[in-house]
């Protein structure tokens, strides 16, 4: 006797009917075999036929390993090419050189480059991080930049004081130009970041000023050299050593920024014992903050278009998102290199 359970009857198969045999049933006499109907056969069929062409056809189902059309834009993004990180090492060089050499010219032409750097700046840094209110920014600090140009050139004695008077005007005007706009979305981040290259602007402004200062431009020049040498270094290593990074969504290694900073404090140091002025040891300290603040600006800028991409709008070009860092590395750490030159590393 066989025993299952109703539960545990997964498997189980009746058995099979006994098959009839071959022979003729009792009587002697077969069953009549059942006509044929072919008529009925062929109707169903073309039913179906038609049926099935009104039902549209499915959908085909996608192959494995096929990448999708519109990939994840909050996904990390991979490290870029070695032609789109070389842009960033041209532009500091040449940053760092136009900041030196053209402390030697007469102060008009080094203001007509410093305004150069100003207006590449806004523009990338605003191309980058792409705003509500872009024209605000643009119109308020292009204004700024030649309001505080002229002033660091023609205003004597050299002080920061009107540059600052003209700081604070560009924060007025900025909130008043949100009220012109017609729509409001976004006005408390496109007042920050308007004054955040309002300071910007007025950095570069600071080496006009400085320049003008009699013994303060060795000290600035210890200073470019430990900025400029910071952001190659740290870039420079991102080259070898991209991983790992310091934000999964920003392609910035987290070695460039420890090493960048050295390599700059070295710097400074070592300029101080080439150049005639400034201590090595105040131009070591003084680097060592200059560094700092300088990689870390253009660090910065790695997460302002790491933030526009994962917001869905897209990235800027690379040329633009890579020399933006350079840029506003150098413009925020003006006014440091102003304060440390004027105040500590020239005694």
């Amino acid at each position: 006797m066989s025993y299952s359970r109703p539960d545990e009857s997964w498997g189980y198969e009746p058995p099979e009917p006994a098959r009839p045999t071959d022979g003729p049933a009792w009587g002697g006499q077969e069953p009549p075999a059942e006509p044929p109907r072919p008529g009925r056969r062929r109707s169903m069929r073309s039913r179906r036929s038609a049926r099935a062409s009104d039902e549209p056809a499915p959908e085909p189902a996608p192959r494995t390993g096929e990448h999708e059309a519109d990939p994840d834009h909050t996904m990390p993004p991979p490290s870029p090419h070695l032609l789109h990180r070389l842009p960033p090492l041209a532009a500091t060089v040449v940053i760092s050189a136009g900041l030196i050499l053209g402390a030697q010219l007469e102060r008009p032409a080094y203001a007509v480059g410093i305004a150069v750097l100003q207006l590449a700046m806004l523009l990338c840094v605003t191309w980058t991080r792409r705003i509500d209110g872009t024209w605000v920014t643009l119109a308020v600090g292009a204004g700024l930049a030649i309001a505080a140009d002229w002033a660091a050139v023609a205003w004597t004695p050299v002080s920061l004081m009107p540059i600052t008077v003209l700081l604070a005007g560009a924060f007025v005007a900025t909130a008043a130009a949100q009220l012109v706009r017609h729509e409001h979305a976004g006005v408390i981040e496109s007042v920050g970041f308007t004054m955040l290259l309002c300071v910007a602007v007025t950095g570069y402004a600071s080496y006009i000023a400085l320049s003008r200062l009699g013994a303060a431009p060795p000290a600035m020049y210890s200073a470019v050299v430990a900025a400029g040498t910071a952001i190659l270094a740290a870039r420079a290593v991102d080259l070898v050593m991209p991983d790992p990074r310091i934000n999964r969504q920003v392609t910035r290694g987290a070695f460039g920024v420890v090493i960048g900073t050295m390599c700059g404090t070295a710097s400074a140091a070592y300029a101080g014992l080439v150049i005639e002025g400034p201590e090595p040891r105040n131009a070591a300290i003084g680097g060592l903050l200059i560094a700092l603040t300088a990689v870390l600006v253009d660090l910065a800028c790695g997460y302002m278009a790491a933030a526009r991409r994962i917001d869905g709008e897209g990235t800027a070009p690379h040329p633009v998102t890579d020399v933006a860092g350079p840029l506003l590395a150098f413009a925020i750490t003006g006014p440091v290199v102003y304060l440390l030159s004027a105040y500590y590393i020239i005694d």
